[in-house]
């Protein structure tokens, strides 16, 4: 039989690159980069390349429905069957939401930017609940949140290739971003400037024109001590400021309190390198810039983002050609999630919506017009054990890990152990899905079909169903509806805003307003989007002034503080010991937050979970290469054990390390995770950012590291099962 080759689109992380997938008969042989797609132009990692097949076909997976028979974690388990999956959990939630109603069930997911996110959001409303958890408080939630409150804060995309400067800010393409990576180097050996600030010397750091390394929490400081100088200097743009920007005045006189000098103190750069990066970027054009996910997860996160974000608008660099574009759409796609969350027809009530878990303390965050309107994090978990404001009694979380993704696993065990129902879907036993009453199997990449609006450059993409589902696997979608009709029998839909009956029938609505089909989009696997710039020449900004704000309206009219401003981090040395500053969120092409610790390519690469020292720093605590270590935080008493990678890539006073490590082939519900896991050492708040409750201490804080015996490491890891396959 001839090889196939289908387009496709790889959703294993949120690049979401254009795909060949290589079909021989029943089995995938290969999947690379398509070089055809208008945003990936055949830019291809190697979790795309393998962490498809893996999953699908990996020996740990489990297709068919679960019912727990013994204490919770004690992996005790029976086969059941989807009806009696379905009868069992709405007879578990029934009571539930008799006695406290729906908002006593929260949900979560990964992300909401694929189908996943808007089915169980939409499962979530017809139930009546608005407490729909996501990992965004601890990625991207902050950038986001400032673009809406701003106006903008759009994405260069492939403007990067035309950009004659590029500002990079705590993120390292080459770690996450494969496409990013691709255009920053072409547009560097095309003659574009480059200016990094990042503590780690990365690999976009050694091209860098300027590279800024900020101590780690002092990036507001440096972006309003640039923004001085462009005001100071007179180098904005005028035409736009004057035109499209409000609150200029008050802006200067913010930024007028960190002139280079003030910054210098603060972030450790000398006050020359801000001064000339500032000029550099105010008068190179056209200039783009890419912020990450490292000024993200603390507790000045918003504000550090909008000092950027104004930034970006005082040098003029939006949605013009080579800078920061704004998003695209098409006209008729109601595919995404944003139609969905926002649209009338699928919404709850002001009142039910105005009970989201943390809408008082956060209605920048959690509120009604907000960026994901989810809830707060944290705020759940303290409502499962405390019952305040309300009981949270029920959990549905689909395709995501939180016990290893959130930070304190503790307390998230404690609080899902405390739960009357705990429901799963999950394609493997996670330390998540350990704990659960019903463990529901999902579908994998290959078996599934997605509508797309690409990331990289406007176009509509295809993610293909390549294969058929492996046992009783089933979509989001598909779990969602069954679980709606299994509570619509016992009359406990609230508000159905569910629909579709298929997959199909949801990807068909998404197009029914365009003139693009599916099968069109399964013949090339894209559908490019014809766009222009100068978008807000139409209509303005979506701000209540139609303006770029850079003090915006909505953070004065909730009562905080509406300027950027810089915020000293909580987690400063004292000298009590915890000397050294832990970064963490550290990226790795084998790894996606927790997934895929039981391929064998990818352990591969990664085997343990490392933590990168200086060798300065090694030295002076008397370690050595491959040692393993105690993490300690100030906030934590329980430590998590790391192993040592001694690197120049992180200065004397830093160690780094990514998060979610977990050992699948470990005994015991956690599978290590409660030691192996950075998480376990960390607290998820408090304190919290004021605008978006992201926590202040899960990306930067202070810690203390020592030795530990290689006998007990030794003992610990030798409780491992077997080999990964």
């Amino acid at each position: 039989m001839a090889v196939r080759v289908i387009p496709s689109t790889c959703t294993e992380c949120l690049v979401q690159c254009g795909s060949l997938v290589h079909v021989d008969g029943d089995k995938v042989i290969k999947i690379a980069g398509n070089p055809a797609h208008p945003g990936s132009q055949g830019a291809f990692c190697i979790k795309g390349a393998n962490g498809p097949v893996a999953n699908r076909d990996s020996p740990r997976r489990i297709t068919h429905p679960l019912r727990r028979t013994g204490e919770r974690g004690a992996g005790q388990w029976e086969r059941i069957s989807w009806d009696e999956a379905f009868e069992g959990i709405a007879a578990g939630l029934a009571p539930i939401i008799r006695e406290h109603g729906g908002e006593a069930i929260a949900g979560a997911s990964a992300t909401f930017t694929q189908s996943r996110g808007t089915a169980v959001r939409l499962l979530l409303r017809s139930l009546g609940s608005p407490n729909y958890m996501i990992n965004q408080d601890m990625c991207h939630g902050g950038r986001a949140t400032s673009a809406i409150l701003t106006g903008f804060g759009g994405n260069p995309g492939n403007e990067l290739r035309k950009s004659r400067v590029i500002l990079v800010v705590g993120k390292s393409p080459s770690e996450s971003d494969v496409v990013e990576w691709m255009y920053i180097k072409h547009a560097c050996a095309s003659g574009a400037k480059l200016i990094v600030i990042d503590p780690r010397r990365t690999q976009v750091s050694k091209l860098a024109d300027h590279w800024l390394t900020p101590r780690a929490g002092t990036d507001a400081a440096l972006a309003l001590a640039m923004i001085h100088v462009i005001l100071s200097e007179g180098l904005q743009d005028e035409a736009f400021v004057s035109e499209w920007c409000s609150g200029t005045e008050a802006l200067r006189e913010r930024a007028a309190q960190y002139a280079p000098a003030v910054a210098a103190a603060i972030t450790g750069i000398a006050a020359a390198d801000i001064e000339a990066a500032a000029r550099l970027f105010a008068t190179t054009k056209p200039g783009s810039m890419i912020l990450g996910h490292g000024i993200d997860a603390q507790e000045n996160g918003v504000h550090t983002a909008m000092a950027f974000h104004c930034l970006l608008a005082l040098t003029g660099n939006i949605d013009r050609e080579g800078s920061n574009r704004a998003a695209k759409t098409m006209p008729g796609y109601r595919g995404n999630y944003a139609y969905f969350i926002n649209n009338a027809d699928f919404r709850m009530s002001e009142e039910a919506e105005a009970k989201t878990i943390g809408g008082r303390q956060y209605p920048l965050w959690s509120g009604r017009d907000t960026y994901s309107q989810s809830c707060h994090n944290p705020s759940v978990l303290d409502a499962i054990e405390t019952g305040l404001p309300y009981p949270v009694r029920a959990m549905y979380v689909s395709g995501t890990n939180i016990a290893c993704t959130y930070p304190d696993m503790a307390r998230t065990v404690s609080a899902l152990k405390k739960l009357d129902l705990l429901v799963v879907a999950s394609d493997q036993m996670t330390p998540t899905a350990e704990y659960a009453d019903y463990f529901l199997p999902k579908t994998t990449l290959l078996e599934e079909e997605e509508v797309l609006l690409g990331q990289s450059e406007p176009c509509l993409s295809l993610s293909q169903q390549i294969l058929p589902a492996m046992g009783e696997a089933r979509t989001d979608l598909a779990i969602a509806i069954g679980l709606r009709d299994g509570l619509a029998k016992l009359g406990l839909v609230a508000h159905d805003v569910i629909p579709w009956r298929s997959n199909r029938e949801f990807m068909e609505y998404a197009l029914s307003g365009t003139s693009v089909t599916l099968d069109a989009l399964r013949v090339s696997g894209f559908h490019a989007l014809s766009y222009g710039y100068g978008d807000y020449l139409q209509a303005g900004f979506k701000t209540p002034s139609r303006k770029f704000e850079f003090n915006p309206q909505r953070i004065a009219g909730s009562g905080g503080d509406a300027l950027p401003d810089y915020k000293p981090p909580v987690y400063a040395p004292v000298g009590d010991g915890f000397d050294l500053t832990l970064m963490t969120g550290i990226r790795s092409m084998a790894f996606h937050h927790s997934r895929y610790r039981e391929h064998a390519w990818a352990r591969k690469i990664k085997n343990a979970p490392e933590l990168s020292i200086h060798p300065d720093a090694a030295a002076r605590l008397r370690l050595g290469r491959d040692d393993w270590v105690w993490v300690r935080t100030r906030e934590s008493d329980r430590p998590a054990l790391l192993k040592l990678r001694i690197s120049e890539e992180v200065p004397p006073h830093v160690v780094a390390t990514g998060v979610g490590w977990w050992y699948p082939e470990m005994r015991g519900p956690d599978h290590g995770a409660a030691l192996f896991s950075v998480g376990s050492a960390m607290r998820y708040g408090p304190a919290f950012d004021p605008i978006s409750g992201s926590p202040s201490q899960s990306r930067n804080t202070g810690c203390r590291i020592e030795r530990a015996d290689p006998g007990e490491v030794e003992r610990l890891l030798g409780e491992k099962q077997a080999d990964i396959a």
